[in-house]
């Protein structure tokens, strides 16, 4: 385990020393880690407490409006509010544990209401694991300094990574600018060590833990339910009501992602066991077709803790560890090499751990910054309002670009093959500002999560670390070509395209022509094509591109 400590004093020993009438009473704060699971702070907690007879509660804070600041999308807020009445009930069930859950609109708000929820509570130690962005690191801070008053510990664990940050450095302790020499050490840490999954005891075996609320507070399934269901709906009315995103069905967006992810640990689970026996050894290829589901994902309950990152890497291992062993059960040393499908696997949960090293390392990047501030300066970001919306709303006039946006507007997610071809189309052939894009992205995405979202998009913009190099930019058409041969996501999202082939949906001069001619003439070759022809053409705004960052 590895721990921080928010007390300059370590209170264990007087803790194990209460002798007050009534046992010590302990906190688990729950954030991005809702599962019972390898949570590595709430097994500790547990364990803390059995040591001492303690008794544990739990709280959860929604907070909507520092949410909202956050461009927090409303599948993601709806996917929490979903999995909270499961989580409660597994605490209740399985670890003998209530679970609070309350609204507090802002950071600050909690610490205010977690600070009075421990005095009133006679609550001496409080346990959570880590968040690595700046307001958070900063509600922590202050919390540290509150609870410090009255001597109440505040112990932080290392959760949300495979390995935690700063563990992975250079021979100079310095963190690693480029993936590669980082993956390959993060892999042979891995490879030499040992991941150790937590489980947390049963608690409060002795007595039962009563817990003092204060208001829009709730302790039962079907009042954390209500509670959740009034916050989620709360959140949606603004954005149903903004003109900037009128083009989004939002009750459709929610109901598609409801089905797509049902909530919980036991429902993510069972989705990684699928993925490992079904998808897996086919991942390297398939993952790149937009058209398939063969993809894990994941990304979506990893985003919000209900499943953890280890034990998708523990799991992964085992099936390459299977894959390299003969029938016998022994390793085939003629067959012993790389499985290029779970391995590439592998480096996608690197990818994460990675860009929220480089968070860390960099917490700059939480305020708008560039990785390489000197290429983002030079650039003459352009901030046409109505390239951004034909970008917005999938009408640029490039397929596949248009195809993705529809998709991640009716449905909260985008394919990753595809964010990468829509953010360079915005941040190359457009010119426009990346953080427009990011941010887009963020209040779309049911998976959106700050450092990997920052990450990909200063990867696609050439600002960030182990970026893309200026000059390599996606071709739509080609990538179309390459990854929908026969246009099947096209002509899914994009169904006024239908009638058109393939092979003209994939070369932008014929599909141009097309467009134009079918305008003027009266023969409707391919029907009423309500469909605009390209706003850029691509291999001039790729030149422009160049131009630009050559400066």
């Amino acid at each position: 385990m590895s721990k921080t400590t928010s007390t300059a004093i370590n209170n264990t020993n007087s803790h194990n020393k209460n002798t007050s009438a009534s046992p010590p009473h302990y906190l688990m704060w729950f954030r991005r880690d809702l599962r019972l699971h390898d949570n590595t702070a709430l097994a500790a907690l547990c364990e803390r407490a059995n040591d001492n007879n303690a008794l544990v509660s739990a709280v959860f804070f929604l907070t909507p409006k520092q949410w909202q600041a956050h461009d927090m999308s409303s599948t993601q807020l709806d996917h929490i509010a979903r999995t909270l009445p499961i989580l409660a009930k597994s605490l209740q069930k399985q670890l003998n544990i209530t679970l609070s859950v309350q609204v507090c609109e802002r950071f600050a708000d909690c610490v205010e209401s977690l600070s009075a929820l421990c005095t009133a509570n006679n609550i001496s130690c409080v346990m959570a694991n880590h968040e690595y962005e700046g307001n958070e690191i900063a509600r922590d801070d202050e919390l540290t300094k509150q609870l410090a008053k009255s001597d109440i510990e505040f112990i932080r664990w290392h959760d949300q990574c495979i390995l935690p940050p700063q563990t992975i450095t250079t021979n100079d302790d310095s963190m690693y600018q480029v993936f590669t020499p980082f993956y390959n050490k993060w892999r042979h840490t891995l490879d030499v060590g040992s991941i150790q999954i937590h489980h947390a005891p049963v608690v409060n075996k002795d007595h039962k833990a009563n817990i003092k609320l204060t208001t829009a507070s709730a302790n039962t399934i079907k009042e954390i339910e209500s509670i959740s269901n009034i916050v989620v709906n709360d959140y949606q009315k603004p954005l149903q009501n903004n003109k900037a995103y009128q083009h989004i069905d939002r009750d459709a967006q929610l109901n598609h992602a409801r089905e797509t992810y049902p909530a919980g640990e036991v429902a993510v689970c069972h989705r990684l066991d699928q993925f490992i026996a079904e998808d897996i050894n086919n991942y390297d290829i398939s993952r790149d077709v937009p058209s398939l589901q063969a993809t894990s994902q994941l990304s979506a309950y990893l985003t919000i803790g209900s499943i953890s990152p280890r034990l998708c890497y523990l799991q992964a291992t085992k099936a390459l560890e299977k894959s390299h062993s003969n029938d016998s059960g022994t390793l085939n040393n003629s067959d012993s090499v790389n499985n290029n499908d779970i391995n590439r696997w592998i480096s996608e949960l690197a990818w994460r751990d990675f860009y929220r090293h480089v968070l860390v390392n960099k917490p700059e990047l939480i305020r708008h910054q560039a990785y390489k501030h000197e290429t983002d300066a030079k650039i003459d970001w352009s901030y046409n309002q109505d390239d951004f919306e034909a970008w917005c709303t999938g009408k640029t006039g490039v397929p596949l670009v248009d195809a993705a946006m529809r998709c991640l507007n009716a449905t909260g997610f985008m394919h990753n093959r595809l964010r990468m071809v829509t953010a360079m189309f915005l941040t190359k052939d457009l010119l426009i500002d990346w953080r427009l894009g990011e941010r887009y992205f963020m209040q779309q995405l049911i998976d959106g999560d700050f450092a990997s979202n920052n990450g990909g998009w200063q990867w696609s913009a050439s600002t960030g670390t182990d970026a893309a190099p200026y000059f390599r930019i996606m071709n739509p058409f080609s990538q179309a070509k390459s990854h929908d041969p026969d246009g099947e996501f096209i002509k899914t999202w994009l169904p006024e395209l239908k009638e058109v082939p393939s092979k003209i949906l994939h070369s932008e001069e014929k599909l141009r022509k097309a467009l134009i001619e079918n305008n003027k003439s009266n023969n409707d070759l391919f029907g009423k094509l309500n469909y605009p022809v390209p706003i850029v053409e691509h291999k001039v705004a790729r030149q422009l591109a160049i131009a630009e960052f050559k400066k």
